[in-house]
């Protein structure tokens, strides 16, 4: 019974940050105006918003032109109740509220990488600084000074990739957003979860991008988001880091 409520709770919260993700995206106020069609702007009765389910009853069309409803949005709401009951269920309690905002940021990251390309620095650099105050009250299981030195790391480290990639290829190679997100997973998990998440990140941007681009027949110049690929990355450091710190560290 429990699981069912905290499953549900997770489903509604996932539905909101797809409200986040794609209001801040196209600047627009993430309160008001009520939910509405992208397409045909009708408000959205009550009925219309329940988490995954509306969107299987339409088969995923709006009541009301019949324009398409984007995958994204039962994917990011059953997305963030996947990754929220691994978080409670493989992490210590003393954490979850900063763990809960940790990927909640990153579940908007996805949403927004996926759907434009874009990362909102709102959900990234500038929370880095909170990350900074949890490690500071201990509500973080790394140090003040491991949250810091893991968000300069981060950023400098793809930075520095960005521009050999730069130098070599003669084109920009590596968004400004995925620094900041770099700089944010390593300002909540340290320079280790940083280095780790950007690996985890690489092969599973590389084994994914590929199949997608063989099965698509697409150009390998069309460029595919990184974002989310380190997101995941970071969130799968997170509820196996020890099993991670041993099976890579020794």
């Amino acid at each position: 019974m429990i699981i069912a409520l905290v499953t549900l709770l997770l489903l509604c919260w996932g539905s909101f940050l797809n409200v986040v993700g794609h209001r801040l995206i196209t600047n627009q106020d993430i309160i008001f105006p009520r939910s509405h069609c992208p397409h045909c702007h009708h408000i959205l009765a009550w009925y219309d918003l329940i988490p995954l389910f509306s969107w299987l009853w339409l088969r995923g069309r709006c009541r009301y032109c019949q324009h398409t409803i984007s995958y994204l949005y039962p994917f990011i709401e059953l997305l963030t109740a996947i990754i929220g009951l691994s978080v409670f269920a493989y992490t210590d309690p003393h954490y979850w509220i900063a763990y809960f905002f940790f990927f909640s940021a990153l579940i908007v990251t996805i949403r927004t990488d996926l759907e434009h390309m874009l990362i909102s620095q709102y959900v990234t650099l500038y929370l880095v600084p909170l990350n900074f105050l949890c490690a500071a009250f201990g509500l973080l299981p790394i140090t003040l000074s491991e949250s810091i030195i893991g968000a300069v790391s981060g950023y400098a480290f793809l930075y520095f990739i960005g521009a050999f990639a730069r130098r070599c290829m003669g084109k920009q190679a590596m968004g400004e957003g995925d620094l900041d997100l770099l700089a944010f997973i390593g300002s909540c998990t340290g320079i280790i979860g940083c280095w780790l998440s950007l690996t985890i990140g690489a092969l599973l941007g590389s084994i994914i991008g590929g199949i997608y681009l063989i099965l698509s027949g697409q150009s390998y110049k069309n460029p595919i988001p990184f974002g989310p690929f380190l997101a995941i990355g970071a969130i799968i450091y997170l509820i196996f880091e020890n099993t991670l710190r041993a099976f890579l560290l020794g």
